[in-house]
């Protein structure tokens, strides 16, 4: 069954790169463009959770009317009973949090975080599907490397006459094996050569760049620099014994952000050595709250000369105030990434159903046993009793 649906996909694919051609990102006559990142969005949780995230993603796309729209990684709850077992729920709820991107013809591509592949499907079968929609622009590798989703997005001059591209859209596969005791993923090395390799053949480019697990510099950020935003739970980020990530963003000049979701309660950004660095706003009401309105980091890139503005768009419409932060020698936060230990409604009542069950075959193997030993030694006493009574008699 499995292997029929990933044919259709395959022939979906086909036909839709056949039949239609993908969009043209594009800088408009006023020489901007503007990006929608919605993050962790984690649909499949139960029905009240993905009709709230439905009416959030519409009312932010209807304030900000973006360009392009960044889903940076846990589109799904793949560990929940829906991506369990039946293949057809991935195109379900694809169709259902792509929907309000389609009726308003807005592009999109996707990131994959550490909930996504979860499932019955892999990553890349989900690429496969996300790549059927006419609108989807996410791309796979194109060169053998960890993580299936590492690509970069053109961005094309207002002057139609300029032929190379005006800006670039880094995008990192986070959702990778081999890092270390930190169970939901990393950059490496290999995926930091790409970029430079790519930044290269760009000429640096200007450009911005997103990926789903923070890396451990945004401890950093909060710790020496100013930075804007709440940083509300110990982040869950992964360091750099796998790849030079961030140092060498930094170093290469031509990227401007980096932006990325993933712990859901913090969404502060501030400047770092030169290049911005910061979260999302948690997009989708499914697993555990951010106890701040549903809402999405907004961009506004420019094309000539470059540059790059940020705020968060809340789902009534309100653009959320943002405190700076100076750093303080009181609130200093250990550089160190921690493993998450936070868990969704779901997976909490997993958890107590599961605890309750083994608690109770537990009590019930236990008092099978202590009656079976009742009622050997009721037996053996009798006997006894029994085998004396007849001594007695004879």
């Amino acid at each position: 069954m499995k292997f029929v649906i990933i044919k259709y996909m395959c022939i979906l694919i086909i036909l839709s790169k056949l039949v239609t051609s993908k969009p043209i990102l594009k800088f408009n006559s006023n020489n901007q463009f503007k990006i929608v990142q919605f993050t962790d969005l984690h649909y499949g949780s139960d029905q009240i959770d993905d009709s709230d995230t439905i009416f959030s993603q519409e009312n932010i796309l209807d304030y900000e009317k973006p360009d392009l729209v960044i889903f940076s990684g846990d589109m799904i709850s793949g560990y929940l009973g829906p991506f369990k077992n039946d293949y057809t729920n991935y195109w379900k709820y694809w169709k259902l949090f792509t929907e309000p991107l389609i009726e308003r013809n807005i592009p999109w591509a996707i990131t994959f975080g550490n909930h996504d592949g979860e499932g019955s499907l892999s990553t890349s079968e989900i690429l496969e599907i996300d790549q059927s929609f006419k609108l989807s622009l996410s791309e796979s590798n194109s060169v053998e490397m960890h993580g299936i989703a590492n690509y970069v997005l053109k961005i094309a001059s207002s002057n139609s006459s300029k032929e190379s591209p005006a800006s670039l859209i880094y995008i990192f596969d986070s959702s990778t094996q081999g890092c270390s005791k930190l169970d939901w993923g990393c950059v490496h090395q290999d995926q930091v050569d790409w970029f430079k390799n790519t930044s290269k053949s760009f000429n640096k480019t200007d450009s911005i760049a997103f990926v789903h697990i923070p890396p451990v510099e945004i401890i950093d950020l909060w710790n020496k620099f100013p930075v804007y935003g709440s940083f509300s739970e110990a982040s869950c980020c992964f360091e750099n014994d796998f790849g030079n990530f961030v140092p060498s963003l930094v170093e290469s000049g031509d990227v401007h952000g980096l932006y990325f979701g993933h712990d859901h309660e913090n969404d502060f950004h501030g400047n770092y050595n030169g290049m911005d660095l910061g979260y999302g706003r948690k997009s989708g009401a499914g697993s555990y709250s951010s106890k701040k309105p549903l809402g999405a980091r907004v961009f506004l890139l420019t094309e000539s000369p470059f540059s790059l503005s940020t705020w968060i768009r809340e789902v009534d419409g309100n653009i959320a105030t943002q405190e700076v932060h100076y750093q303080s020698e009181n609130d200093q936060k250990v550089l160190k990434c921690e493993k998450k230990d936070k868990y969704s409604k779901n997976e909490i009542i997993a958890i107590v159903v599961g605890g309750f069950i083994l608690v109770l075959i537990v009590v019930l193997v236990v008092g099978f046993l202590s009656f079976k030993f009742y009622k050997k030694h009721q037996f053996k006493k009798q006997y006894q009793e029994l085998k004396k009574f007849s001594n007695c008699i004879l």
